[in-house]
């Protein structure tokens, strides 16, 4: 079966997955991988050189490398002509790229001109101690793309990026039980400088403009389970045209652009079986912020292996033991509620009034009626009447509860009795 079908920036083997690499991480910087470093390939392996590459595959994109080192390579130099080539078998390709061994891959620029006038420019890529599908670091210096997509212009541009602890093995195994007895895709370490995107909108000769500032990832780990991780994400940027669906959206709640940014934390004591979620926090320019923590017990390593069976039964022998929600209003919920109001023909006013008077009849149904949702739901009526902050925590009274717990509840009632709520707002 060949791979030409493919789109045309992962027709390029392993120089496609770089590219892929680098925006996959981008939205799974989260996934608290654990690093994997790869042994050198032994010692008098070859050392090959191919200047002026130049393929094209059966679609009609054409693939340009003007330069490739590689040092102690395990592969001859016909077999990492293949791995280049877009129209490789892919099988074969696969079986290649599982098997490639090296010191140092080094490739000043890769370009990729598609048949329907796309562009793609990869600059400045280097890999070292590439080892079977894993890669101790991998950097790429910038990426550039231009194209076109439904029917309006489309412009891509990626800052420095540098990966660390790089594992791909199970990408690169086909047979299902071959790839399940290895650990799941992981990252050690991830930076990048900058994403921008321009790309057409629904709305004819309109588009979308989304960036990102920065992303920072790095963690600790014990063998295979994560010990500390952080990852921070700052100057995310959604800006739609004035004239789209989207933009009249955001002008209706009073925003021209979304600002926003994350901050992530979490901690395993892989002797306690406990794992924490520090802190997740996504926070909005002129909006506020949501922060979600947690506490789980009885997290057996299992869950961080790469055998599927028993990462599903160590997730149902944990617990959860506490939960806690934070809000931090600065303007979103005013916003929201003179858009809603307006909505309604109502003044913001009454229908303040009228989500304070939900609340007090509605929260404590919702939540089982336990004497602690009436503390919840006044606290929330103190928020609505005077929208600062806002916490919610919601603890189990036995310690933790189960996977076992959850599926045996059948109405909220029987989880108020099982859980201890608790709220503040505005403190």
């Amino acid at each position: 079966m060949q791979n030409s079908n493919r789109p045309a920036w992962t027709r390029a083997g392993p120089v496609g997955l770089c590219v892929a690499a680098t925006l996959l991480a981008t939205v799974s910087a989260l996934a608290w991988p654990v690093s994997a470093g790869g042994d050198a390939a032994p010692t008098g392996a070859g050392a090959v050189t191919i200047d002026n590459f130049t393929a094209k595959s059966t679609d009609g994109d054409v693939f340009t490398i003007a330069r490739v080192e590689v040092d102690g390579a395990n592969l001859s130099k016909d077999e990492i002509v293949k791995l280049l080539t877009p129209d490789t078998p892919a099988d074969e390709e696969l079986a290649l790229a599982r098997k490639l061994k090296a010191d140092k891959i080094t490739i000043p620029s890769i370009d990729v001109a598609g048949k329907d006038g796309s562009k793609i420019h990869l600059a400045g890529l280097a890999a070292t101690h590439v080892d079977q599908g894993k890669i101790d670091a991998l950097d790429v210096a910038s990426v550039e793309g231009s194209g076109t997509d439904k029917g309006g212009p489309v412009a891509v541009k990626l800052g420095a990026i540098h990966f660390e602890g790089v594992d791909v093995a199970r990408l690169l195994v086909s047979d299902e039980s071959a790839a399940a007895a290895l650990p799941p895709a992981r990252l050690g370490g991830f930076t990048l400088a900058g994403l921008d995107v321009v790309a057409p909108d629904d709305a004819p000769g309109q588009s979308v403009h989304f960036a990102v500032g920065s992303i920072e990832s790095h963690n600790d780990y014990d063998g295979q389970s994560i010990k500390h991780g952080e990852t921070k994400i700052s100057g995310v940027v959604v800006e739609p045209s004035p004239g789209s669906e989207a933009g009249k959206t955001l002008a209706a709640f009073g925003y021209s652009k979304l600002e926003l940014g994350l901050t992530a934390a979490v901690k395993y004591q892989a002797d306690a079986k406990t794992f924490t979620l520090e802190n997740l926090t996504v926070d909005g320019a002129q909006m506020g912020a949501f922060g979600l923590s947690a506490n789980f017990t009885d997290v057996a390593p299992a869950l961080f292996g790469g055998d599927n069976g028993a990462r599903m039964q160590a997730a149902l022998e944990a617990g959860v033991a506490s939960v806690e929600v934070k809000l931090v209003n600065d303007g979103l919920f005013e916003k929201a509620l003179a858009f809603t109001a307006k909505q309604q023909n109502v003044s913001p006013d009454a229908l303040r009034a009228k989500w304070s008077a939900t609340i007090g009849q509605m929260a404590p149904l919702l939540l089982g009626g336990a004497p602690s949702t009436l503390a919840v739901a006044a606290e929330a009526q103190k928020f609505v009447a005077q929208p600062k902050n806002l916490t919610i925590t919601v603890k189990a009274k036995s310690g933790a509860l189960k996977a076992g717990d959850f599926m045996a509840i059948t109405d909220p009632t029987e989880f108020a009795g099982k859980v201890d709520f608790a709220a503040a707002a505005n403190r």
